[in-house]
């Protein structure tokens, strides 16, 4: 055979091995009911863009929200994004009906092998569509739901049976479940949601090394300006404005600190020197700011909270910021006070971060913390128990050092490639 004949015959060997490999690729398709950026889409977003391009293609499909989720995604163009008209939180009937019906030309469109689902209402519908497209196509698809917490532990009694309900009849249309703690997992065989081989628990992971955190002097800048200049602790936290993250207790509690607390002779961040009585009057009164950084709905409940326990001077809603946690360098305290958590990115990071931390006994929250150790584990829904760990920690600035390292090394032990590498697995 010549030379060129041998190049030609290499050269359509090539292409048709290239033609295989395209067509053995699994399609991976992530369906998440918000594209406002928070723990969740954060998830979405590592899963997707470190799937092996050469076994995978990623697709991640998303409903309301500001499109933080897509604008994340825009520098990965091997990830393929999606916006679904119809998906939001909490949709009315007719609405519910248009985004089922979306979802199911989706599948139709894209013809994944594995359909995974984040988010409560995405995964009812997005699994109920799974059952309907795979009873038209006969389709073999393999339907993943991660639990980012179970939704029937958010605070309402009746909203919680409804629920609770829904999640058990859509169990029966999904093969895994992935539950983020050993928390989430003994609740779900309680509750028997599903059974025990349906069930897998892989923790949340975050890659520390390519982290960066803003000096803090370069963080600080986020504030306003008397903020900047008064020398006082920041006491900070990052969160959506939902009821389930419980910000309307740290504000409460933080009215009781200023009721309650004089700094003692160890305060980690001393107030300045005074120049006239009028600063020195006002000193005592505010001693914290306190900054938070996040978005959502109940914002305009907990600025009228805020303005009733008058208490404007020394909080500031910073709003959304796209990378929040680069900016975890200006807290001198972090305290997530939330009522219902799976397994939070925002503690990993705030533990990378090396900042000391408070936060509330619930979810994966206990195997992340080590309660005296590594941080400060309280009473969810209670502001005198949030109250009295924050007061502990400004007047304790060892505490506070001796909790950051420990945090700091525990971090470490949640890695993104662990994470990876289990659920990946699952797509086999």
């Amino acid at each position: 055979m010549s030379y060129r004949k041998k190049l030609i015959f290499y050269v359509i060997i090539k292409q048709l091995d290239s033609k295989n490999q395209t067509f053995s690729m699994k399609k991976i398709l992530y369906l998440i009911t918000s594209s406002e950026y928070g723990g969740a889409q954060k998830y979405v977003h590592d899963l997707a863009v470190n799937l092996p391009p050469t076994d995978y293609q990623a697709i991640v499909a998303a409903g309301q929200g500001d499109g933080e989720l897509f604008n994340q995604l825009a520098n990965f163009p091997a990830v393929k994004t999606i916006k679904l008209f119809n998906l939001q939180r909490l949709p009315l009937p007719l609405t519910a009906w248009r985004c089922l019906k979306e979802i199911v030309k989706l599948l139709i469109q894209e013809k994944p092998e594995v359909l995974h689902l984040n988010s409560s209402v995405a995964e009812f519908l997005g699994s109920w569509a799974a059952k309907i497209y795979k009873k038209k196509t006969k389709a073999n698809l393999k339907v993943i739901y991660t639990v980012h917490g179970w939704v029937f532990l958010e605070p309402g009694f009746g909203k919680s049976l409804i629920y609770l309900l829904v999640e058990k009849i859509s169990a029966q249309w999904k093969d895994v479940f992935i539950v983020l703690s050993q928390h989430d997992l003994q609740i779900g065989l309680r509750k028997k949601i599903s059974p025990k081989n349906k069930l897998v628990k892989i923790y949340n992971g975050l890659d520390i090394q390519s982290f960066y955190f803003l000096p803090k002097e370069q963080a600080l800048k986020i504030l306003p300006a008397q903020f900047q200049k008064n020398n006082l602790p920041i006491i900070g936290t990052i969160a959506n404005f939902y009821a389930s993250k419980g910000l309307a207790f740290l504000i409460k509690a933080m009215a009781l600190i200023r009721k309650n607390f004089q700094f003692s002779e160890y305060s980690p961040i001393p107030c300045r020197k005074q120049s006239s009585a009028s600063e020195a009057s006002r000193s005592l009164f505010s001693i914290f700011n306190l900054l938070i950084i996040g978005d959502g709905p109940q914002r305009k409940n907990l600025e009228n909270l805020i303005a009733k326990l008058k208490l404007n001077d020394c909080i500031f809603l910073a709003g959304r910021m796209p990378s929040a946690a680069q900016y975890l360098s200006a807290f001198d305290i972090f305290v997530l006070p939330s009522v219902k958590e799976g397994l939070p990115y925002v503690i990993l990071e705030a533990m990378a971060a090396g900042a000391p931390i408070v936060a509330t006994n619930v979810g994966g929250l206990p195997e992340l913390i080590e309660n005296g150790k590594s941080g400060l584990l309280v009473e969810p829904k209670n502001p005198i128990a949030l109250a009295s760990a924050i007061e502990r920690l400004l007047n304790n600035p060892e505490q506070q050092k001796s909790l950051a390292e420990n945090a700091k090394q525990q971090a470490g032990k949640f890695g993104l490639d662990q994470m990876l590498n289990q659920t990946y697995q699952l797509y086999n």
